[in-house]
């Protein structure tokens, strides 16, 4: 049973997802799902926990702390914590578009 109290949207659009801190940690993946307060990726490789970073997929960027990087087959699977309301800053933006081509596909795909 999913005991989260916050409605999630399942999604698969590729991110960038940048450390804060250190621009040197970046990397592609896909943006699984989001709900108001934070979001779930699947990574290439992994990152260190406790790190902020910023996520942008489309015209959308997200920035919040690394709660947990946990293997996930031969990927990672990330959670964030995001600082602000996802569905402020994202969703509820009236200028939105469908995601490009691009957004959808990780290159090499």
């Amino acid at each position: 049973m999913n005991r989260r109290n916050r409605l999630r949207f399942s999604t698969d659009m590729i991110a960038t997802i940048t450390s804060v801190d250190d621009p040197d940690i970046s990397m592609k993946g896909r943006l699984q799902n989001l709900s108001a307060h934070g979001l779930s990726l699947i990574l290439p490789g992994e990152l260190p926990t406790g790190i902020t970073v910023n996520v942008e997929w489309g015209t959308s960027k997200v920035r919040g702390i690394l709660v947990y990087c946990q293997p996930y087959g031969k990927e990672y699977r990330a959670g964030l914590e995001a600082e602000d309301s996802i569905y402020d800053s994202t969703l509820a933006r009236s200028d939105d578009k469908k995601p490009d081509a691009a957004d959808l596909k990780m290159r090499g795909e």
